[in-house]
């Protein structure tokens, strides 16, 4: 049964925020003060995480064709890359700088195997302005689509809560729906500033909040979230709905797995969309794409994103009117 919502506005969803330290490191080589990998051991021949220094951040490189993204310790100042090279390739950072060479195909799936989807890294959104006081703003612009097209920039939003959001910016930015995606207690507790409470189309999705995060937990999650799909999808597709911003406390966890599906739904490649949930966090290194892979597999079991929308009554019609508003 879907909620009616409580307002008119744009959907936004949220994160946290650090900078990166300094320090180099070779991503495919434990190094001497190598940090345990996703596949094999610290220290010397790890296979695909080295430490570029005491403050150095991770920076995503390929995974080769065995499964799982490595990561490198990034330089000072280094963006979240992930390298193309697939099956063979290197990755190294140094100084704030990412370089990749060899090998062929795309960032690997978080499921196993090699994906595939990317000749290079995705064109990506990154932060918004929500105002200073709201964690792990981001936008989804400029992400491709197997059909050629590319998710508007500024259109879709994702966030932490937004109590104290700058009221100025949710007007210049024309922010439409807003999709709450906290439990009623969190919602009561520290609600959002009235700018979008009452001045967009507010809609609360009542999630729990179940940490620490994990496949499992996403999976739990996913469960929950899915009497709910065709509420927030049906919020989405209304006309005039967009810009949104889906939220939740700190834009992480139930915020960026609501923002997978929308991308996925949009017909983003599931590789593109893995390291935007990856990369376009405001703390590098604070999601691991392990934790989509229970879902991207429920997905997959279900016949792919259409028919596992499908299930939970989301209708095609509503799908072609958000891609209608979301895409260029």
């Amino acid at each position: 049964m879907r909620r009616l919502p409580l307002a008119f506005g744009i959907l936004l969803v949220a994160c946290s925020n650090e900078e990166p330290g300094p320090g180099t490191g070779d991503a495919r080589s434990g190094g001497a003060t190598g940090v345990e990998a996703i596949a094999g051991t610290s220290g010397s021949g790890g296979s695909g995480v080295a430490s570029g220094g005491s403050d150095a951040v991770p920076v995503p490189s390929s995974g080769g064709s065995g499964g799982l993204p490595d990561r490198s310790w990034g330089g000072a100042g280094a963006a979240p890359t992930t390298s193309p090279a697939g099956a063979g390739g290197t990755a190294t950072s140094s100084g704030g700088a990412v370089t990749w060479s060899g090998g062929t195909g795309g960032a690997a799936s978080p499921r196993g195997g090699a994906a595939g989807a990317s000749a290079g890294p995705a064109s990506r959104g990154g932060p918004i302005d929500l105002g200073a006081a709201v964690v792990n703003a981001r936008q989804v612009g400029g992400l491709g689509t197997a059909g050629g097209q590319h998710v508007r920039v500024d259109v879709l939003v994702r966030s932490g809560e937004l109590s104290q959001v700058d009221c100025g910016r949710v007007q210049a930015l024309g922010i439409a729906t807003v999709i709450d995606l906290r439990d009623a207690i969190d919602a009561g507790a520290t609600p959002d500033a009235a700018c979008v409470t009452e001045d967009t189309r507010y809609f609360l999705a009542d999630l729990p909040k179940i940490l620490p995060p994990t496949p499992e937990s996403y999976l739990q999650t996913l469960d929950a979230m899915e009497p709910e799909l065709d509420a927030i999808f049906g919020e989405l597709a209304r006309e005039g709905s967009l810009p949104a911003v889906i939220h939740c406390v700190i834009g992480r966890d139930r915020a960026s797995l609501t923002m997978a599906l929308v991308l996925l739904a949009l017909g983003v490649p599931e590789a593109d969309v893995v390291l935007d949930f990856v990369e376009n966090q405001a703390t590098a290194g604070s999601t691991s794409a392990e934790w989509l892979g229970g879902v991207l597999a429920r997905i997959e079991e279900a016949g792919g994103t259409e028919a596992y929308l499908g299930a939970h009554d989301v209708t095609a019609d509503e799908l072609a009117a958000l891609r209608a508003q979301a895409l260029e």
